[in-house]
């Protein structure tokens, strides 16, 4: 038995021998991943709907009951005058207010465009929008504006757009979500532990019995780190069952490639832990040093929101950041089914910021037993 071996089996020992620790790796990434799971949903329910019908009858009864039929809109109070609605709209007791004005039959009889009013509270941007486009969405079917009469049998030729969403058909939010979960995880159990433990070494005092012993930088580096590892490949196994299983995420592409880009990630997270040790006195100081880095990752990471969006200055940090690349791997893996040629460039961009991450932590060492 190595060196190597034995300094690996005391790290597990000291690791399953104190209860803190063991409730970090185990009990807080499950209540992390069912509780962020559930509610970083961005999908729209229970928007509630107010109908000021003007022009009651058999076609604008078939355009309020449209709206109703699917889960996202519900009956909202019922109104009888304009002003109803915009008390309703401002006192916040309805999200979306459907109005049909009085003539909408006799214009549409005459073939003129009738739009009906369509009215939102836009307080919260993101379900405004979202509502508005699939109330319009709804709205815009032909079968719920009759051809008038004087159009005669034949119809003018148009043309109509047919959509169809790829990998995530129902556009299912927890589908884009419930990756990056998984990855803020194993950021959190490797980064943050590595930092934790080799401090704690310095805090008991034991480091120092470590540096003079026989032990070789890479030695000591390879065994603080490689139960780290393991454990992290232990929370991506569990983390990816309950995905699959708890959140019906469909696992599409191949688990050995993901296995491969969890290990090029891992050289970058264990490195930087190893990094915020060497700076940190107390495990205090490395848990917020490497806190402090994982905000800027996630929000830079396209987790949130998308790297598109952002200003071309935080667009090229985000090349810096290895959060982005995991994330639009496994969200490839998981929904796509993407495989090594599509993913060589993240998988590289790893690779590469992962040898600098753990060159300057294994530099730092052996400068310290220098």
């Amino acid at each position: 038995m190595g060196p190597v071996s034995r300094l690996v089996q005391k790290e597990f020992r000291q690791i399953f021998r104190d209860p803190v620790m063991l409730r970090l790796i185990i009990l807080m990434p499950l209540v992390q991943l069912f509780v962020l799971g559930n509610a970083l949903s961005t999908d729209l329910k229970g928007v509630r709907v107010s109908v000021l019908n003007q022009d009651p009858g058999p076609a604008s009864r078939q355009l309020e009951e449209a709206l109703l039929v699917c889960d996202t809109f519900v009956p909202g109070p019922q109104v009888h005058t304009p002003q109803q609605l915009d008390s309703l709209l401002i006192h916040g007791h309805t999200d979306l207010a459907l109005w049909i004005p009085t003539d909408w039959r006799s214009r549409l009889a005459r073939g003129e465009s009738v739009p009906p009013g369509l009215f939102l509270d836009g307080r919260n941007s993101s379900q405004a929008g979202q509502a508005a486009g699939q109330a319009l969405q709804i709205l815009g079917t032909p079968r719920l504006h009759p051809v008038p009469a004087s159009a005669g049998t034949r119809s003018p030729g148009r043309v109509v757009l047919r959509e169809r969403t790829l990998y995530n058909p129902e556009l299912v939010s927890k589908y884009n979500m419930v990756p990056g979960i998984v990855v803020v995880l194993i950021t959190v159990i490797s980064a943050m532990l590595t930092g934790m433990t080799v401090v704690r070494e310095k805090e008991l005092g034991t480091l120092e019995q470590l540096l003079v012993s026989p032990l070789t930088a890479g030695q000591l580096v390879l065994g603080k780190t490689l139960p780290l590892a393991i454990l992290a490949y232990g929370e991506l196994i569990l983390a990816t069952t309950i995905a699959v299983i708890g959140f019906q995420l469909p696992l599409a592409g191949s688990i050995p490639l993901l296995a491969l880009a969890v290990a090029l990630y891992l050289l970058v997270t264990i490195g930087g832990g190893l990094l915020a040790s060497t700076v940190s006195q107390t495990q205090q100081q490395a848990v917020f040093t490497v806190w402090f880095f994982l905000i800027f990752a996630i929000l830079l990471s396209g987790f949130f929101f998308p790297v598109a969006n952002m200003p071309d200055t935080l667009r090229w940090l985000t090349l810096l950041n290895p959060m982005r690349y995991i994330i639009e791997i496994v969200r490839g893996i998981f929904l796509k089914a993407s495989d090594l040629s599509d993913l060589w460039p993240q998988m590289a961009a790893l690779a590469g910021l992962g040898s600098l991450s753990f060159s300057l932590a294994l530099w730092r060492f052996r400068k310290r037993l220098d």
